[in-house]
């Protein structure tokens, strides 16, 4: 049995005098029951005050990405819907500021839908997923209805109708010339967008359906990753592993240098309207890695503040906690040989890869 770390309850946040913030961590009464997942990124439950979505993050390093504050690199906010093919929004991202909150005010911020303490036990094979063939997870939507994966290394996905049910017998997914899903593909949170890395790893595409029980089209599509294909160009990084978030509202991914003595790390992108902004380095000088010993992104959760990954490094799974979506990712929770993990919505259960197999364990 996997036991997370000692964090427990609560972090409260102390808005100081002149506008600037001060977080400070306060111990509650340690309970592991898993609350339902944020709704407003980085927001309190429905009886607290919101956490702000406001701040400026870095261009490519130091800072994490701000959730309707100035971007970095370029970009112009993450504001607008997701669109059909970036992922389903939530609506439109919050303005930045601390919301005409008093100098003094304490904001509560409620703990994250993933638990830091949470005793991951029980793993047992997905049916009609893992089978004597060699598979490894690639992505599950957060309500548990859609799975894609690698099957003696070509794409299948699988399908349901309600998470009690078992899957449906796998389908191949013919994947358009030029890209692959074997450095990484990623479902947007209503089944019917599917990221995809070109086989050079120079750029990001994405193919799309009309409903969760269709065939996904044989074209790629990289209108949405226009920006970001461009910058490859411009910094001769080399992309890998990318991630939806629940919310449609942000995009992850790995991105490292060309060169041997170059670093690699996790960026995060935000949704504009049109095509997915600038990014930040939300790894900078936290778990950076090497182009030989990337940090592999795998998930984020459904209220943001929980990035899952694979470290190369030690061929570890990691997680990554934040108090709200624009903050600096913390604490490392050491998650083993559970390798590509995703949670489910209310991280009470998660899936992962495992000597060839696709298993989920609950807490």
């Amino acid at each position: 049995m996997m036991r997370f770390g000692t964090l427990s309850g609560a972090r409260t946040v102390l808005l100081a005098s002149l506008g600037s913030f001060l977080f400070a961590a306060a111990c509650s009464s340690g309970s592991d029951s898993h609350p339902a997942a944020v709704q407003s990124q980085g927001g309190s439950s429905s009886g607290g005050s919101s956490a702000t979505q406001g701040g400026s993050s870095s261009s490519q390093g130091g800072g994490s990405a701000a959730h309707g504050g100035s971007n970095s690199d370029a970009g112009d906010g993450a504001g607008g819907d997701a669109q059909a093919g970036a992922g389903p929004g939530s609506g439109n991202a919050g303005e930045g500021g601390a919301g005409g909150e008093q100098p003094g005010m304490i904001i509560d911020v409620p703990p994250s839908a993933c638990s830091e303490k949470a005793a991951w036990a029980g793993a047992a094979p997905v049916n009609s997923v893992s089978t004597d063939l060699d598979e490894r997870l690639l992505s599950v939507t957060a309500d548990e209805l859609d799975l894609a994966f690698l099957r003696e290394g070509a794409l299948y996905l699988a399908h349901r109708a309600k998470p009690s049910d078992d899957f449906a017998d796998a389908t191949a997914v013919t994947v358009p010339d030029g890209y692959t899903a074997t450095a990484g593909a990623a479902l947007s949170a209503d089944g019917k967008t599917l990221a995809l890395v070109a086989s050079d790893g120079k750029s990001f595409a994405q193919i799309t359906r009309s409903s969760r029980t269709g065939d996904f089209a044989t074209v790629a599509d990289p209108t949405p990753f226009a920006g970001l294909n461009a910058r490859a160009v411009q910094t001769l990084q080399l992309y890998a592993a990318p991630v939806f978030a629940p919310d449609g509202k942000s995009f992850l991914f790995s991105a490292r240098d060309a060169a041997p003595s170059g670093a690699a790390g996790v960026y995060e992108s935000l949704w504009s309207g049109k095509e997915w902004n600038m990014p930040s380095n939300v790894s900078y000088l936290i778990f950076d890695g090497t182009p030989s010993a990337r940090p592999l992104p795998n998930a984020l959760s459904s209220d943001s503040r929980t990035l899952f990954y694979f470290d190369e490094a030690d061929m570890q799974e990691k997680a990554r906690f934040r108090d709200r979506p624009d903050a600096p990712l913390y604490d490392e929770v050491d998650l083993g040989g559970r390798q590509n993990a995703v949670p489910n919505a209310a991280c009470n259960r998660i899936y992962y890869s495992s000597a060839g197999n696709v298993l989920t364990e609950s807490d």
